[in-house]
This record gives structure tokens, sequence and C-alpha cells, in this order.
């Protein structure tokens, strides 16, 4: 029988947006003390990356490293997402430093965000109204509480705001941002480290080429 290209595209339409509520619902299982402006913040700098692009050098990363040691994000892994869009990762680089990776490799992937030039508010949008379909009701923050950030904020403008000092004591302060893509290619082995986010396309369209054999 033959194979209905239509029917594979959707069916990727559909695991893109399972694997974006994934991320959403990771937000919500991980995180504990945060507003309705970390959420927004959170998705902002994982759909546009740095509000500031950083100054960047080896001596400056060292002593960043000495310094998320004595305030490391609460999460003990490499990374953590950042947005539900999955261009960007958060490295916790404490944990990368102690793991033995190259920082130079690291500065590297730091400076390869600037080469995302895709500005795009809509999926911001989007996202936005993801995070509320899968607000957790059993948690403090209410759909009622983004609502009223969003309407006291130019949202169309879509402006970046910063975390917020309570947010930051769990999220960490120093820490670096990298295309999820381009650290996945060195280094495979972490993307287990959070198992319920990912899921394979490529195993469903070997699925379905053999049901249409």
């Amino acid at each position: 029988m033959k194979i209905d290209i239509n029917e594979i595209i959707e069916k990727y339409k559909i695991f893109d947006l399972d694997e974006r509520l994934r991320f959403a619902d990771w937000f919500y299982n991980y995180y504990r003390n945060y507003s309705a402006q970390d959420i927004y913040t959170w998705l902002w700098i994982g759909e546009f990356g740095y509000p500031e692009f950083p100054q960047v050098s080896l001596n400056l990363l060292r002593e960043n490293i000495r310094k998320a040691k004595l305030q490391p994000s609460k999460i003990r892994k490499i990374w953590e997402p950042i947005g539900i869009s999955k261009k960007f990762i958060k490295i916790n680089i404490d944990l990368y430093f102690e793991a033995g990776y190259p920082l130079l490799r690291l500065i590297d992937l730091i400076e390869k965000v600037k080469e995302f030039k895709n500005i795009d508010k809509l999926t911001f949008k989007n996202n936005w109204n993801l995070m509320k379909i899968q607000l957790d009701f059993t948690k403090p923050l209410t759909l009622k509480d983004l609502n009223q950030f969003q309407e006291k904020i130019p949202f169309h403008m879509t402006p970046f705001y910063p975390f917020t000092e309570e947010f930051l004591k769990e999220f960490g302060q120093y820490y670096c941002i990298v295309p999820m893509d381009m650290f996945f290619n060195f280094y495979p082995e972490c993307i287990d480290d959070y198992p319920e986010l990912f899921i394979y396309p490529e195993e469903d369209y070997l699925e379905l080429v053999n049901e249409n054999v």
C-alpha cells in the first residue's frame, strides 16, 4: 500500500506538540517557587536566547563556576530545559565542569546562540498559551495569575522581564544558555537525563511504513 506522506507530516506535528507539552509539564513538576513572571521569562529565554549576550572568556567562566558551586541550582543535572521550543537549554556550569567536559567547547556553544536570528513572536505567544493549558491547578499559582500578568505588560511586544529573586534561589544565578541540538550532538549521553521529555518520531515512522507495506 502506498504511504501517505501527508499522514507522516501530520504525525510529526503531533509529536512536536506532544513534546512541547512534556516540556511544559517538566517546568511545573521540577520547580516549586515560581510566579507568572518566571514562567514568562523561562519561555522568553527558551525562544529568543539571551536578552543581552554575556561576555564570554575562559577566566570569567571559571569564576562563574566557582560562584555556581556556592549558589547551585536546586536541580542537580548538567542541563535543564528552558522554554518549550526546544531551541536552547540551560547548562549548570558547575556540573558541566565536574563531568570533565571541556570549557572551550562550552564557550563555542554559547557563541552559537548568536546565530539564531529568527525571532518568532507568534510561537512565543502560542507557547505561553500552552503553559496556561498545562498549568497544574493543585499549585498556588492560578490561571488568573497568568492572565493578570499578561494584561499588565505590553504582551504584544514580548518584552523581556528578569526572573524573580525567589525563583533564582531555586534556578541558580550562574549558568549559560546553549543550542539544544548542538549540545546533544557533542553529549548524546545527556539526553536521557529526563527520559520523560523526548519521544522518537523516527520509530513511529518505521512503524507506519511497516503497517503500509
